[in-house]
């Protein structure tokens, strides 16, 4: 179970919009949502749903993070809203909702590119790790985007401009010369970075370490971060595979 604190993380400041008709099952999921997002819509026909879609983006600029759906709706089912929601925005992460009978459609949604399928009644649990999975993955491309962020591997991440290594979001603690280095290496990624190359971006006096001071220096810094990341190429530096 993925604990409660961590989904709100992600998700505080994303915008969604909710489809279901079932007007007592809106309201009491609606409220689930309201406390794990920005901003909550909620719609209960796909009509006006599409219009409030269309909508939000004119005011906005941008479209809804998440579209949650019910598949059984008045009108047009959530099928054929997916399809039209994927024709004005084939990025768009969807969550479908689907009673235990209508199973039948999950391999037509899961074609078309939904993102997650849930069945009725909701697990809570099930619900949180699903909203968790979509904002996390939502909430990693945006922070890509504001700031200028190398995915490394294992939930890893190197920022550029602050030479900052993070992991799940917390800041790996890394001395001075550690923070060089990875940012040498970074820079020449899949390339080798040669021992001449490292020693001179950690010191003005390369006469300064040896290679055994390198090495150990090396050790220290692969502790802190994903294993079988850091290469070393024997007789010529280490590099950077990611």
């Amino acid at each position: 179970m993925i604990e409660y604190y961590k989904v709100i993380e992600v998700s505080k400041k994303l915008s969604i919009l909710y489809f279901e008709d079932d007007i007592n099952f809106q309201k009491e999921t609606g409220s689930i949502f309201a406390e794990l997002f920005l901003h909550v819509d909620l719609v209960s026909n796909a009509k006006d749903g599409l219009e409030k879609y269309t909508e939000y983006y004119k005011k906005e600029n941008k479209f809804y993070d998440i579209v949650i759906t019910d598949i059984n709706m008045p009108i047009m089912n959530g099928v054929e809203l997916c399809k039209k929601i994927y024709e004005i925005h084939k990025e768009q992460s969807i969550i479908v909702i689907s009673a235990h009978d209508e199973s039948e459609y999950l391999l037509e949604l899961v074609n078309i590119g939904i993102e997650q399928f849930l069945i009725k009644p909701l697990d809570f649990d099930i619900l949180l790790n699903v909203i968790y999975s979509c904002s996390s993955r939502i909430y990693n491309s945006e922070l890509k985007k504001s700031i200028k962020i190398i995915e490394l591997n294992y939930d890893f991440f190197w920022d550029i401009d602050k030479k900052v290594l993070l992991h799940k979001k917390q800041c790996v603690k890394l001395t001075k010369r550690e923070s060089f280095i990875m940012a040498l290496l970074i820079k020449n990624k899949n390339k080798i970075s040669t021992y001449e190359e490292i020693i001179n971006a950690i010191y003005d006096d390369p006469s300064l370490i040896s290679n055994d001071s390198l090495k150990m220096l090396i050790s220290r810094l692969r502790k802190k971060i994903p294993k079988q990341t850091l290469e070393s190429i024997y007789g010529f530096g280490y590099r950077l595979i990611f």
